[in-house]
């Protein structure tokens, strides 16, 4: 029985809004792979990067939430570096919330 997941619905409707809106966004791979009963991580993977990765026209990493669900410590290091890089890091927990912030960059 397959597990209901929020979150990558409400990435799959930011990905269709930003690309309706004429902007480059992707998905970026942020999980390993499962073997068995272990969940294994791809040590190439940089842990804790952003769900999303958009071009608006200026570059935005979005991180997608759901419910009352919070940064891991991994993301809130990513969250760091985006920030001392000066690229923009949003945190939203639906399309009416990215629609709100993304106009900022917009």
């Amino acid at each position: 029985m397959s597990r209901v997941q929020p979150e990558k619905h409400t990435q799959l409707q930011i990905i269709k809004y930003l690309r309706l809106r004429g902007f480059a966004v992707g998905k970026i791979k942020t999980t390993g792979a499962k073997k068995g009963n272990v969940f294994l991580y791809d040590p190439y993977q940089f842990r804790g990067v952003a769900d999303l990765m958009a071009f608006v026209p200026r570059l935005v990493f979005i991180e997608v939430k759901h419910g009352k669900n919070k940064l891991s410590t991994e993301q809130m290091i990513f969250q760091s570096l985006c920030k001392s890089a000066l690229i923009p890091y949003l945190v939203v927990y639906s399309l009416e919330e990215l629609i709100e912030k993304i106009d900022t960059f917009t």
